[in-house]
């Protein structure tokens, strides 16, 4: 599992254009899990339209990942 508060900050500032929240606005980490969940369920529905299962489901187990990241406690990491 990657720890996405340990990740070099240069990759990061990398995709600082990419982030949907307004320039200095945080959000917890279990707010950053909740929105990869639904990032992801789309992302595995078109996969599965697609008919690439393998993608389709190694998307679901991301999830998986995600949700479990939701229901962690903010102090782990």
């Amino acid at each position: 599992m990657v720890n996405p508060q340990k990740v070099s900050k240069s990759v990061m500032d990398t995709n600082a254009h990419m982030s949907p929240l307004p320039p200095g606005k945080t959000i917890s980490p279990a707010e950053s899990a909740r929105y990869t969940v639904d990032m992801l369920e789309s992302l595995r529905k078109i996969a599965a339209g697609q008919g690439q299962g393998v993608l389709a489901h190694l998307l679901e187990l991301a999830q998986a990942e995600a949700r479990m990241l939701v229901r962690a406690p903010e102090s782990t990491g």
